[in-house]
Parts: structure tokens; sequence; C-alpha cells
């Protein structure tokens, strides 16, 4: 497992969706625990995004 935050890490690199989410669920030790494929960050993003308004929206039929 290879360092994230060096000192030579903040040189302002772009990341992708992928990259910050294994970010996050690693507590920022590892960019890659999730492979390098750009569209399983979006497809994490996407279902996260979607279980949120699904709960939304079961909280406002059940307020009525």
């Amino acid at each position: 497992m290879r360092l994230i935050f060096t000192p030579s890490f903040n040189n302002f690199q772009k990341i992708n969706s992928t990259q910050a989410w294994s970010l996050f669920v690693t507590g920022c030790k590892n960019d890659n625990s999730f492979g390098t494929n750009p569209m399983i960050g979006k497809y994490l993003t996407v279902a996260i995004l979607g279980a949120v308004f699904a709960e939304i929206v079961e909280i406002i039929l059940k307020a009525v």
C-alpha cells in the first residue's frame, strides 16, 4: 500500500470519483482500493444519491 498524503501529494492533481471514494472509505490511506475504473466511482455516487432520494420520498409519503 502506498501512502497518499506525502509531501509531494498536494500538487493540485485531479482525481476521479473512484479515487475520491477510495480515499473516503479507507480513511485517506489508499486511492486505488476500488480499482482504477472511473465508472465504479460514478456508480457509487449514483447509488448513494438514489438511496438518499428514496429515503426522502419515503419520509414525505409517510407524512401525508
